[in-house]
């Protein structure tokens, strides 16, 4: 007897599920039949030909139909499991091609965490709370300020020290969200050893006040002044398990570790440590990080050894890590045009790369040389400019090739280069969630430095689709805190304010309101939206032909979702809850 899953929906969350039972005349042989059959919904392939289907057939992990539900009876088995959707939407399992696992899970476990909190009357009450409910600490570590939530001078240099100082005559030491700055007080400078009189690493910056103190922050490569906080192997296991159980109850079936600082000194890999043992069941690409400060080659023979050292269907460490400037909000992100008054940096500003052009262009001839894909950070329009041009070198150098190099952020691109993306190979990974006017943002941090013309054209997308390039969505997390992906869908179809509830703002009808609307003429379409997402996010990541699209022979990796995105507002994507995550066949997420 065949076995039916009936899901039973309330609203759009998921309630439960039904077996029940059926006859049939004539039964497929068990060698043909699928273990699953998907039917009954509405499932968007992501093939080339952007097709749309009512079902799909697994075996072992395969995909081995997609078509009618009609054909798809062929094949049902004795044992099949027929799940009905009712008319729910699949899509091809997501890939977050940007990330820095595992998120924000140990600062959630073990640290002050500032993640999310945007004011700054939220950021020190969190900070007062956790010094105060753990008072045997020797050191106090946090992650996830925004220094958008602080106003004036702090926002160009950060918050003071004296903030921290009025708080624990302790160590405090906070890194912003996106990683470029950390925070510290009076007796965690003097505990690391750093004075007013500490020359700042090249490609960092110590912040001092005009009379040559210390402010209180330090930014790029001055934080490697400090040393991260160490976690145990078992600490390190855990919040990885529990990341990636975060990822599929939003979807994903992959992701590209951008690695972070707690694991720069340690042997220990936590994912690797769970592909050996069965528990991985995500899609992992790991890279190298590549220090401007350094020896070239030491680095590409790390590189070659990180590679060299476990690969597996799951995991692969394909991937070069290049950091061309800074950020905005530092006034490190290197900029065509000089900041405003408002950097307080000096008329003609622009900050500078942090490799100079010939080391980076014979740094990237040698990393695609020996086989790397180049994944570089470029924030700053004369930033980008820089990368293209030394990938414009290495291309000369070695000839076509299978590269997928790509630049990510591209907060500011001058128009100029955006078709050069498509001329020479570079994908563009953006992360939409941004790509509108951020309340608590926008207004303190990207207007004032940059300027109203700059600051109006950020986040070019449709630009890169309309000159051939392959856009590429990612979120960033922990610098976005939240890496959803039906809210940055929202975001590149709408360039407008996606979840009123988390901003704390009154939440808008209408597309084109203007209150946080951003360069309308950059929304993408919902099919281009997704395909970033999925098959787009997949061939950047070198899995394509296993991967991103619901098609025969890839692996039955796909989501089940709880509202027809091509049938609603695109206001309300944001609504958009995950019901099951498969991943190559296995439910690996299911809905309560």
């Amino acid at each position: 007897m065949r076995k039916i899953l009936v899901l039973l929906l309330v609203g759009f969350l998921f309630t439960g599920l039904l077996l029940t039972g059926c006859e049939t005349e004539e039964v497929m042989p068990e060698m043909d039949a699928a273990d699953q059959v998907w039917t009954n919904g509405v499932i968007f392939t992501a093939d080339d030909q952007e097709t749309f289907a009512e079902a799909v057939a697994v075996r072992e992990g395969l995909i081995i139909f997609v078509g009618s539900a009609e054909d798809s009876l062929n094949y049902i088995g004795d044992q099949t499991e027929v799940i009905d959707l009712q008319g729910r939407m699949m899509l091809p399992g997501m890939t977050d091609s940007h990330i820095h696992a595992p998120g924000s899970i140990l600062s959630q476990l073990y640290q002050i965490d500032l993640n999310g909190i945007l004011t700054e009357e939220a950021t020190m009450a969190t900070i007062e709370e956790f010094v105060a409910e753990h008072p045997d600490l020797e050191i106090y570590y946090g992650d996830g300020f925004s220094v958008g939530a602080f106003s004036g001078e702090e926002v160009a240099k950060g918050p003071r020290k004296e903030r921290l100082d009025a708080i624990s005559d302790k160590p405090i030491m906070i890194s912003s969200y996106d990683g470029h700055t950390r925070w510290l007080n009076s007796a965690a400078f003097e505990y690391f050893g750093i004075t007013k009189d500490t020359v700042s690493p090249e490609g960092g910056v110590i912040e001092k006040t005009a009379d040559g103190e210390l402010w209180g922050t330090l930014k790029e490569l001055a934080i490697e002044l400090t040393p991260s906080q160490e976690f145990t192997d078992d600490q390190l296991h855990d919040a990885f398990v529990a990341f990636q159980e975060y990822m599929h109850s939003l979807g994903y079936v992959g992701i590209t570790d951008m690695g972070s600082g707690i694991l720069a000194s340690k042997a220990y890999d936590p994912f690797m440590d769970m592909d050996k043992s069965g528990e991985l069941k995500l899609y992992v690409m790991k890279n190298t990080v590549m220090d401007p400060n350094s020896e070239l080659e030491p680095q590409i023979e790390k590189a070659i050894a990180n590679r060299e050292r476990y690969q597996s269907e799951l995991y692969y460490f394909g991937s070069t890590k290049f950091f061309a400037d800074g950020v905005i909000e530092g006034v490190t992100g290197y900029l065509l045009e000089p900041y405003t008054e408002a950097a307080e940096a000096g008329d003609d500003f622009v900050s500078a790369p942090l490799w100079t052009p010939e080391k980076l262009s014979e740094a990237f001839a040698r990393a695609n040389a020996e086989g790397f894909q180049i994944h570089v950070h470029s924030i700053g329009d004369a930033s980008t400019r820089q990368v293209l041009d030394a990938f414009e070198y290495a291309l000369a150098q070695n000839g076509e090739g299978d590269y997928r190099n790509l630049i990510t952020h591209l907060q500011l691109v001058d128009p100029t280069d955006i078709p050069r993306f498509a001329e020479l190979g570079v994908i563009a990974n953006l992360q939409p969630y941004w790509a509108f006017k951020e309340p608590y943002w926008w207004e303190v941090v990207d207007q004032p430095l940059l300027g109203d013309e700059r600051a109006e054209r950020e986040y070019p997308m449709q630009s890169f689709i309309d000159a051939g390039a392959l856009l590429v969505s990612s979120s960033d997390h922990g610098v976005t805190p939240y890496p959803i992906p039906f809210w940055a869908i929202e975001v590149g179809m709408t360039r407008n304010l996606n979840n009123a509830e988390f901003y704390e703002v009154d939440p808008i009808n209408d597309i084109d309101d203007p209150t946080w609307l951003l360069a309308p003429e950059e929304r993408v379409s919902l099919v281009d939206m997704i395909r970033s997402f999925t098959i787009n996010s997949a061939f950047q990541n070198f899995r394509e032909a296993t991967t991103g699209s619901i098609e025969v022979g890839k692996s039955a990796d796909f989501v089940i979702i709880s509202q027809n995105l091509f049938e609603i507002d695109p206001l309300d994507i944001d609504k958009t809850e995950v019901l099951f995550t498969i991943f190559k066949g296995e439910v690996v997420w299911q809905a309560e």
